[in-house]
């Protein structure tokens, strides 16, 4: 018995009609194209090329909206873990926050009122003290320290947006959704959105530079030179964001390799001698003072005594997973740029092109870690391991594809490692943030003992100093360092280092002498000796702290 004849519905007719003239267009531009590949196919014919009827074609299929705000629904979802998991961090001023934000007062003040700065601080800061301390300044303002974090927050998240979209237009919404996914619970992206200092700031411009190039790159006209000023902005708010610039530089032409070939060669050139520019000029503006705070703070860094094996060690619980992820990203994308057949991608060009992309953005989250490897120091790892990150979460992101294969295939292995990242994020973060004691006791019994004329040593003397600025006796020109000293003696010779805060102790100089033994302990070994030593001082308190029991010591001169 003869099958009943379907009647074709018009809007079946119309998109069938539309497909086959639409293949047939292609065929004529690209003879080796097939009906699985052919929108991936077309992709690599220059909009110029490409025959009307594809246009055609193209609005016929533009329904991919459903798809589009699917994924922004589960990136608004990712975002919203990554501020709870941030804001679940609780504890008073970091030494950096407070000195940042202070500074930032003094710079407002004196820009309003021409009041003094009381220090040279373009001379060693890690970023001009004219950007990022005013705007977390301003943000102090209107809500104290929870709302300078939560500038760095919204950053944070701006930052995970922008690493979805960027890996969007390299590769393809899923892919996206994992770099976002991997991105968001890293210890950098969960530490640095709640912590009021330079690198928030600094990280979501390097990432919003990226996205310029990836956005506008192979465009006919030239906007990825947008991403110039930008990036200089990203290098004055933190110097050592200067590392990456050669990446971004990079990461222009190899984004605009499979649309304009080897002319993408002139991309990289001519947005790397833009920016370059760009940056003399904004050295000249500044003038010496910030030439040697950036010398200073990023070219000439001390050298420390950090192991190798050490550093290693910390590298690898911060960055490990998203790093491994990148490496198998990296060669699964120059293998075969595709997951599964018939798989929506942007376009990828050759293998060459492939690894090549793959190797950069991998290799970008190694630069911090062999750059302080190589001077022996741990100092601010933990934050500039971040800015890599930024570059390495899109290939990551295809290495977590991957992983999870096609049609779903092996979710329950991705959601393993992604739990897995997720968990050593939260505790390498939570542990980052209660790395310094709490301070709200000790600020409140040191209040006790400040007077208009008296003078103070304290250990990380700029988290009393911004909690206390209000305070007519607590001015910063009234406390000192237990990281240097220059005293002037009673015999007119002036003394630095243990000699320097003896011979003051001695002599009575200072009111009150705090400690902790945490960032200066073999200074604060001869503090405690000489204080016990001199009937002059008592032992006025010794504060516990509540989150993670490091002891305070209050030091009081008695008469």
């Amino acid at each position: 018995m003869a099958e009943p004849r379907r009647t074709i519905e018009p809007k079946e007719f119309r998109r069938a009609e539309a497909d086959t003239v639409m293949f047939a267009s292609l065929r004529a531009v690209l003879p080796h194209a097939t009906r699985e590949n052919r929108f991936v196919g077309l992709d690599a014919v220059a909009p110029g090329q490409r025959p009307a009827s594809y246009h055609r074609a193209a609005r016929q299929r533009a329904p991919r909206s459903r798809r589009t705000w699917v994924s922004l629904g589960v990136l608004m979802m990712i975002m919203i873990l990554q501020a709870l998991l941030t804001l679940r961090m609780t504890n008073t001023a970091f030494e950096d926050e407070g000195l940042y934000l202070y500074v930032g007062h003094l710079e407002i003040g004196h820009f309003l009122q021409g009041a003094a700065l009381q220090g040279d601080y373009p001379s060693y800061f890690s970023g001009a003290p004219v950007l990022y301390p005013v705007l977390g300044a301003l943000a102090d303002s209107l809500g104290g320290l929870a709302a300078a974090r939560a500038l760095s927050l919204v950053e944070m998240l701006a930052a995970t947006g922008l690493v979805y979209s960027m890996t969007r237009r390299l590769f393809n919404e899923r892919v996206g959704l994992c770099a976002a996914v991997i991105f968001a619970v890293t210890e950098p992206t969960l530490f640095l959105g709640n912590l009021a200092t330079y690198d928030a700031t600094a990280l979501v411009l390097l990432a919003l530079g990226a996205w310029l190039v990836v956005r506008f790159s192979g465009d006919e006209r030239p906007l990825y030179l947008l991403a110039a000023p930008v990036l200089v902005l990203a290098v004055a708010v933190k110097y050592a964001t200067l590392l990456y610039l050669p990446s971004v530089v990079a990461l222009a032409g190899l984004a605009a390799a499979p649309r304009l070939g080897r002319k993408a060669l002139s991309t990289s050139s001519v947005l790397g001698a833009a920016t370059l520019a760009l940056l003399v000029g904004a050295a000249y503006l500044a003038g010496p003072e910030y030439v040697t705070g950036f010398k200073f703070t990023t070219l000439d860094r001390f050298e420390g005594t950090s192991s190798t094996s050490s550093l290693i060690w910390d590298v690898t619980q911060w960055i490990g997973v998203p790093f491994l992820l990148a490496v198998l990203g990296a060669v699964c994308y120059a293998r075969q740029p595709f997951t599964e057949p018939g798989e929506q991608l942007a376009p990828c060009g050759g293998r060459v092109r492939r690894a090549l992309l793959g190797g950069l953005m991998a290799g970008s989250a190694l630069l911090a870690p062999i750059e302080q490897i190589r001077i022996h120091t741990e100092t601010s790892l933990f934050k500039h391991v971040g800015f890599g990150l930024v570059l390495a979460a899109p290939i990551a992101g295809m290495g977590l594809a991957r992983v999870i294969g096609d049609h779903f295939r092996r979710a329950q292995v991705g959601i393993a490692i992604w739990g897995a990242s997720l968990a050593i994020g939260m505790t390498s973060a939570s542990i980052q943030f209660n790395g310094w004691p709490n301070s709200s006791v000790f600020v409140a019994d040191l209040a006790h003992y400040v007077r208009p004329d008296g003078r103070y040593l304290v250990e990380a003397d700029e988290v009393p100093i911004y909690y206390l600025r209000d305070n007519p006796d607590a001015q910063p020109s009234q406390f000192t360092s237990t990281f240097y000293i220059g005293y002037v003696d009673s015999k007119g010779e002036q003394l630095t280092g243990d000699a320097g805060y003896i011979a003051a102790i001695k002599e009575g100089y200072f009111n009150v002498v705090t400690y902790n033994y945490q960032a200066t302990p073999a200074v604060d070994g001869t503090l405690a000796q000489t204080l016990a030593a001199d009937p002059d001082y008592s032992l006025a308190a010794v504060i516990t702290s509540a989150n993670n029991g490091v002891r305070q010591y209050l030091w009081v001169k008695s008469r």
